[in-house]
């Protein structure tokens, strides 16, 4: 009896749960959104990329500024990339892979 009652005791609100779920529930809603939406952009004839590693964090800071500089209409996720133009994608290939 005493075990029980220090363990209900023990045990939090909830809160902490409900709010690591509701914000696992909202990634995963984002990320298949997102792999809906690039299936899309593939199907007319976007061109997706993706680079095996970033080195560091000025690698990756490199690469966003050569996309700002050089191309139009791109998306990014991480090391995931899809591009409008091939010729872009060609050129972020060349460039960064």
């Amino acid at each position: 009896m005493k075990k029980k009652r220090a363990l209900a005791n023990s045990r939090w609100d909830g809160s902490l749960e409900d709010e690591i779920l509701n914000r696992a529930s909202a990634d995963l809603a984002s990320e298949i959104d997102r792999e809906v939406l690039w299936g899309m952009l593939k199907g007319i004839g976007w061109t997706r990329v993706m680079l095996d590693r970033l080195q560091d964090n000025k690698h990756a800071v490199d690469i966003t500024m050569w996309l700002e500089e050089n191309v139009k209409n791109y998306e990014r996720n991480g090391r995931d990339f899809i591009f409008e133009n091939s010729k872009d994608a060609t050129m972020f290939i060349l460039r960064w892979s």
